[in-house]
């Protein structure tokens, strides 16, 4: 016996570069909310508590290959459960 699943994948596109992290200031501490994108792209951005600019560092491109990968596994899954349809 055999049978047909309906998927539906409705909110699946998930973009992991935007995720939200807090990166401290390295001059006054406080707490800014920055995206992994912003750090992928390594931004400059202006610190909430002293005004300063911060340079986000992407240190060996750690962040960019944890995008990468969790966009992949989603690829994957997004596929597996559609394949579960046919």
């Amino acid at each position: 016996m055999s049978f047909k699943v309906k998927v539906s994948l409705k909110g699946s596109d998930f973009d992991v570069a935007q995720t939200t992290v807090d990166r401290n200031c390295p001059h006054c501490q406080a707490a800014n909310l920055v995206t992994l994108g912003q750090f992928q792209r390594e931004e400059t951005i202006t610190c909430v508590g002293c005004k300063k600019s911060i340079k986000l560092v992407d240190e060996g491109k750690s962040v960019a290959k944890a995008v990468s990968n969790v966009n992949d596994a989603m690829d994957a899954l997004k596929k597996a459960v559609e394949d579960l349809g046919r």
